[in-house]
């Protein structure tokens, strides 16, 4: 295939086995439809990428949308992209299949379909590397929900292609969290609700058979176990901004964690299942609270970029 000079948004359709395969697709804006094409064993991956202008290497952001969204609703929800036209990092945000991740829990579409969906998207970050267009040490992921699961599973499975890792109201399914052995540490930025009425601040049972989850505080707690952080985290009383949404956020640091790694919890004080400052996709009685007291976005950009591999 004719490797051609990419636009600021493009699709791009990879295909998880022995080999990745691309293919440039024109897209306009982030809402319009791009080109699927089947290839082998019949499986169809679609990412839309925002690529900022120059030469790179530039840093690499993954996006990963919640159960039952896509790639254009993560990009809407987070508004990611115009962060990344300002902070010039490549954004990627591709489409789980049915809808969904194969994140480790063993409930979801995906991973019923037996999809190896950590194969695949290191596969994705792998050719973007091999196009010159991505540091290799600057590679994050961040998630939403089942997104935020399948950011953890990325920090357990590939730590050596990520840099650091950031999760929007997901946690670890529970024989995960025990299995999980990174051979390296991996800095973990976590943002939770504790009102959220469908992932719960206190860990347990999902509704829908969807599993067992260990909550935000022991996910937390377990990143810190696995990087080493020898010190007790730094604990921020809780701050309101102007918003006055009934919301505050409270800021809990673990630092000098093994190479340089460091862990964080942002408890969003009265918040739901939403990203703070994003897209309010669902009314608030399903969903809970969306805070404006943080922009999660921004956030998650100045958590990771501090980070190298």
């Amino acid at each position: 295939m004719k490797r051609l000079r990419l636009p600021a948004l493009v699709a791009l359709v990879v295909v998880t086995g022995s080999v990745c395969w691309t293919c440039a697709h024109w897209a306009g804006p982030v809402s319009g439809a791009v080109e699927v094409r089947r290839v082998s064993g019949g499986l169809e991956r679609r990412a839309l990428v925002v690529e900022p202008d120059g030469p790179g290497p530039f840093p690499l952001v993954l996006a990963l949308h919640g159960r039952l969204g896509s790639g254009a609703q993560m990009l809407k929800l987070s508004g990611l992209a115009p962060l990344a036209r300002r902070e010039g990092f490549v954004l990627v945000a591709p489409d789980g299949v049915g809808r969904s991740w194969a994140d480790g829990r063993g409930t979801s579409p995906a991973s019923r379909e037996g999809v190896d969906d950590v194969a695949f998207l290191v596969c994705l970050v792998d050719e973007l590397v091999a196009r010159r267009r991505v540091d290799p040490a600057r590679v994050y992921a961040v998630g939403m929900s089942n997104g935020g699961f399948m950011a953890l599973t990325l920090a357990c499975k590939a730590p050596e292609r990520f840099a650091a890792v950031g999760s929007v109201t997901g946690f670890m399914g529970s024989a995960f969290a025990r299995a999980c052995a990174p051979s390296r540490p991996v800095p973990v930025m976590i943002v939770a609700g504790d009102a959220d009425p469908i992932v719960p601040f206190a860990g347990g049972e999902l509704g829908g058979g969807r599993g067992h989850v260990i909550g935000a505080e022991a996910t937390f707690d377990r990143w810190r176990e696995l990087d080493g952080c020898p010190r007790p985290p730094e604990v921020s009383a809780p701050t309101e901004v102007a918003a006055d949404d009934g919301t505050a956020v409270e800021l809990r640091d673990a630092t000098g964690c093994r190479e340089g790694s460091a862990v964080r919890l942002v408890v969003v004080k009265g918040g739901g299942h939403t990203w703070p400052r994003g897209d309010r996709y669902l009314p608030e009685p399903l969903i809970g609270k969306t805070s404006d007291e943080l922009d999660a976005s921004e956030a998650l950009w100045a958590f990771l970029k501090g980070f190298r591999r």
